[in-house]
């Protein structure tokens, strides 16, 4: 390789490199945000109990934004796994998820209908604590034995570390 291209290659990975670290995302220590979280939901199992209700197992997927500007919980992937059920006109539903940023560090959630507890996370959210109160509007369900769902956060946090 002549001296030229060796030089070019290393200014393209000095670019590269500069490029990846200024993605970084910094977040504050404690504070406050809303977002929003896109959902596919997929049905595994469910039982009909006629006009008794219906309770599911479901596996979701999402996409957050934040909805304030920030960078915390903005372009976070989702992954939840939750139980869900309807009794006389009554919701139930008990899950956990994991949300994902771009550097790969997770946020741990569980929830019961209406509020998110962030229990923990990995990186730059170890330690995380708080917790997300989340309104449902569902929308129509994209193909059989699925539920789609854009979910509105407000989310308190602080890193004990």
């Amino acid at each position: 390789m002549n001296t030229n291209c060796k030089k070019g290659l290393a200014v393209i990975l000095s670019i590269l490199t500069s490029a990846a670290s200024a993605q970084k995302i910094e977040i504050p220590q404690q504070g406050s945000t809303s977002y929003v979280t896109y959902y596919i939901n997929h049905v595994i199992s469910s039982i009909d109990m006629d006009d008794q209700g219906n309770d599911e197992i479901i596996e979701s997927f999402g996409i957050t934004r934040n909805t304030s500007g920030q960078k915390i919980f903005d372009n976070m992937s989702v992954h939840c796994v939750f139980y869900y059920g309807m009794h006389g006109g009554t919701d139930a539903a008990k899950g956990a998820c994991t949300e994902m940023d771009a550097d790969g560090d997770k946020v741990f959630t569980t929830f019961v209908v209406g509020t998110h507890t962030l229990i923990g996370g990995t990186g730059k959210y170890t330690g995380i604590t708080g917790a997300a109160s989340f309104t449902v509007n569902m929308l129509r369900p994209p193909a059989e034995g699925t539920h789609a769902d854009v979910v509105d956060h407000k989310v308190s946090w602080k890193i004990n570390k």
